[in-house]
């Protein structure tokens, strides 16, 4: 099974080209932070409400990437904001890519490509080699989404993510989205980590990573 971080990875990716889809500014970083912080939540090591979060469990988990999750989020006792978390997760999220690249690389959904100029590398890429698993992620969203099946937990985070992070036009046509607003919206509310991230993540539309780190609000 893959990590959230990794499936949300495999949305933003073009298929073909192996670079990375123009978003708006700040949405893969914070989609994957969102997706450790679900993670965290999903072993007990977080908990959150609506405004805050609070770690419960600060040992190893095991896991390089959730351990450096983990460490962005000290503060005292643990207690941060919502927005807090995860801005200063998403601070470090830029340095986490290339790990959950090569981790996908090493379970064979990615190759790996180097465009070379006079021997030096110029630009790598990671065009997918094995299509299953992102199609398998999609189809799960879609599924939930446009015939109104009831979503598995995993689904609901998966697509809380997709939401909150403007990811939609990855897996829905215009004419799909149009109709499937509401729904989206619907079920990424069911978790309520998943409505704290929409509520969060639209407070720092007008805010850098920074400032949301340090517990500036929206002005």
């Amino acid at each position: 099974m893959l990590r959230f971080a990794e499936e949300i990875l495999l949305l933003a990716l073009d298929d073909a080209t192996g670079r990375l889809h123009p978003l708006p500014p700040k949405a893969l970083e914070l989609a994957l932070a969102g997706a450790l912080l679900f993670e965290l939540s999903f072993q007990e090591r977080v908990d959150t409400d609506l405004s805050s979060l609070r770690v419960m469990n600060w040992s190893a988990t095991g896991d390089t990437l959730l351990d450096r999750a983990l460490g962005a989020l000290r503060a005292d006792r643990g207690l941060l904001s919502l927005q807090q978390s995860l801005a200063r997760v998403a601070l470090i999220a830029p340095d986490l890519i290339e790990p959950l690249l090569q981790g996908l690389e090493t379970k064979g959904i990615l190759t790996r490509r180097e465009k070379r100029i006079l021997w030096k590398v110029r630009e790598v890429t990671h065009p997918e080699k094995d299509a299953r698993e992102e199609a398998a992620v999609r189809e799960r969203i879609r599924r939930v989404v446009l015939e109104d099946q009831v979503p598995e937990p995993r689904d609901v985070v998966i697509i809380a993510l997709v939401e909150a992070c403007q990811l939609q036009r990855m897996v829905f046509s215009p004419a799909e989205l149009e109709k499937a607003r509401a729904r989206l919206q619907e079920i990424a509310k069911m978790e309520s980590l998943g409505a704290a991230l929409l509520t969060a993540a639209r407070k720092m539309e007008n805010l850098s990573l920074r400032e949301a780190a340090e517990g500036k609000e929206k002005s």
